[in-house]
């Protein structure tokens, strides 16, 4: 991955939104994908009875048994509105300067979706989704702005007495912990989004596949194969979220883009192949329901961020020229000469890596824990000049998370990472400090991630604080948040971004970034 970090504990911040239950969760992700979307529940079904001994099960088998007592269709539209402005608290960066910090923005999203059940073993769901963003630096230099509109949830179920299949755009859920499991990698991520601000709904991003699950006793299994590419979305500079942050500035120039084109280039602009079709993800997982509930679970997919190769002596150039020193002549014939016999001196595609992954949850006094272990054989990261490296990987994570009807909001998790086989000179990019350097070793990284809130007032006013804590490099995020409930539906909120560290730790990287922001949100059915 482009930045490994990035990938698992971005979606992971912007995932820790909470809302209260009022009764214990599946941290396993309930298979209904109306779930995240507000979609209604299928209510022409009963679930299967409990096991004997699955009384305080943290779930039940996800499978439903089929009841004829009500067949007549029926639908539910569903949707809401979201919108938010956002200002720097500093203007850190010089007008006019390269990679130059994007200080104010607006966004407005919405959501429109229909759900519908034909009859007791069909269902359709239907989802479209579009967004405007605009933004501005200092001054009002380089002001830019997007539309954009998608796909989002799209599918046909078939229930049958034995099996659930799902055809369409969907999301399909993996291991336990509903944020950070590791195993949960085959839905691409909207990497756009805010590490703090973001909410669940808009970090997954539904893709083709077809899903199958079932029930064989007390053990739930998945299978599901997604057979089109899709990558993350992401934005590669010009955006506070970017790959490539305005520290970077001297070593790239994006004021050569006009403004009015800039994020529209940046889904290709790190790419020379994407996968060939068909050639898509897999993923098998199978769940023991008890007491505790404990799986296992296999993906073999396309990473979802492309690894960059760079030509040595091309590098050189690109160095050289960010310097702002003079090519060296020789150097550059040589580049000129193998760019014109075909060499590929630039090389952006995606390598295909196993999953192998083990779960469990139980309930916990008022919460529920959950518990993720994950080894991959090769993953890409990235040394300081963005070389990549192929490593073995063991990710593992711990989380615990409210379960009941309650005021206090709470969900606490971390992760940690151990990366095998890293050379004496080579260094993780954001991952581990310069003092690692000198000697052959396995790189640990470690990330602590928790929101806890409390709602006032039959939880009309709800104050909550979101925290990214990396221990070993001392690199801090915080999210502080209001929101009131002006009535049913309706929403208007505050908050802020702070970010905190050295620039090549995890959150110090984006300390730029700092914000107040303001906004409303309407469910609106």
């Amino acid at each position: 991955m482009w930045v490994a970090w990035l990938s698992l504990a971005g979606p992971a911040l912007a995932q820790m939104a909470i809302e209260p239950f009022s009764a214990p969760v599946d941290a396993g992700k309930a298979a209904d994908a109306g779930a995240a979307s507000g979609a209604m529940a299928i209510d022409s079904f009963e679930p299967v009875a409990d096991p004997p001994d699955a009384g305080t099960s943290p779930a039940a088998p996800v499978v439903e048994a089929f009841s004829t007592k009500d067949t007549s269709p029926t639908a539910r539209v569903y949707g809401w509105a979201w919108g938010h402005g956002a200002v720097d608290t500093t203007f850190d960066s010089e007008r006019g300067a390269p990679m130059a910090e994007n200080v104010a923005e607006g966004r407005l999203k919405a959501l429109l979706g229909v759900d519908v059940k034909l009859n007791p073993h069909l269902r359709l769901v239907l989802e479209g989704r579009a967004q405007v963003r605009v933004v501005t630096q200092r001054d009002f230099d380089r002001a830019k702005g997007f539309y954009e509109a998608m796909l989002g949830d799209a599918f046909v179920d078939l229930y049958t007495s034995k099996v659930d299949l799902r055809v369409g755009n969907q999301r399909i859920p993996l291991g336990a912990n509903p944020a950070l499991a590791p195993a949960d990698a085959l839905n691409p991520r909207d990497l756009r989004e805010s590490l703090i601000s973001g909410e669940v709904e808009d970090t997954l991003l539904p893709v083709f596949a077809i899903r199958a699950q079932g029930d064989l006793g007390k053990v739930t299994w998945l299978a599901a194969y997604a057979p089109f590419f899709t990558p993350h979305r992401y934005f590669v500079f010009g955006q506070d979220e970017a790959l490539l942050q305005p520290g970077l500035g001297p070593a790239f120039d994006n004021t050569r883009v006009d403004p009015s084109v800039e994020d529209y280039l940046q889904d290709r602009v790190l790419e020379t192949q994407r996968p060939p079709p068909f050639a898509g993800d897999v993923a098998l997982r199978v769940v023991r329901h008890g007491r505790v509930k404990l799986g296992a679970s296999w993906v073999w997919m396309n990473e979802k961020l492309p690894r960059v190769v760079v030509d040595p002596e091309l590098q050189q150039l690109m160095a050289a020229q960010a310097r702002g020193e003079p090519a060296d002549p020789a150097l550059a014939a040589s580049v000129l000469n193998r760019f014109q016999a075909g060499e590929d001196l630039y090389v952006g595609n995606y390598k295909r890596t196993h999953l192998f992954s083990l779960e469990g949850s139980a309930l916990l006094g008022p919460g529920q824990l959950d518990v993720d272990v994950t080894f991959t054989p090769r993953q890409t990261y990235f040394d300081l000049d963005f070389t990549p490296l192929d490593k073995a990987a063991l990710t593992w994570v711990l989380g615990y998370s409210q379960a009941s009807d309650s005021p206090l909001l709470y969900t606490v998790g971390y992760l940690g990472m151990a990366v095998f086989d890293v050379k004496a000179q080579e260094q993780l990019f954001l991952i581990e400090p310069a003092t690692a350097v000198g000697a052959a070793r396995t790189a640990f990284f470690h990330l602590l991630l928790a929101t806890v809130g409390y709602g006032f007032f039959d939880k009309k006013l709800e104050v909550t604080l979101r925290v990214g804590l990396d221990p070993i490099q001392w690199s801090l995020a915080l999210g502080p948040r209001v929101s009131w409930e002006a009535f049913t539906g309706f929403k208007v909120f505050a908050g802020a971004e702070f970010f905190v560290g050295q620039l090549w730790t995890p959150f110090g990287y984006f300390g730029r970034n700092d914000k107040v922001l303001a906004g409303v949100r309407y469910d609106l059915w």
